[in-house]
């Protein structure tokens, strides 16, 4: 991920929102990938502390995994690395919840 003007906020680093926002989509792909056959929403996400500045021009890369399942829900890791210093942005983990299409919470199909 190239961080644009348009990212940042009034200090001229990252505005962590963006980040949020990006780790949430990567936690979900990371879900959806591993169980095709769910559907998933986001229950929580867990300490968000950034580590290292992100600035105009930087460039990241965000990873996600699962990390643990659950009968009904998984917990997926997600990081991201300064792609020049390969120094760690952020780290944590989200729980996503498996739903049906009416919206309740069901066991993770396999």
């Amino acid at each position: 991920m190239l961080i644009r003007p348009e990212y940042l906020n009034q200090r001229g680093s990252l505005y962590g929102g963006y980040m949020l926002e990006w780790a949430d989509d990567l936690a979900y792909n990371a879900a959806s990938l591993t169980f095709p056959k769910a559907s998933f929403v986001t229950r929580r996400v867990e300490a968000f502390d950034f580590t290292a500045p992100v600035h105009n021009g930087d460039i990241v890369r965000i990873y996600s995994r699962v990390a643990r399942l659950g009968t009904s829900s998984c917990t997926v890791a997600v990081w991201c690395i300064d792609a020049r210093t390969h120094t760690t942005v952020f780290s944590t983990s989200a729980i996503m919840v498996h739903i049906t299409p009416e919206g309740g919470k069901a066991p993770i199909p396999h």
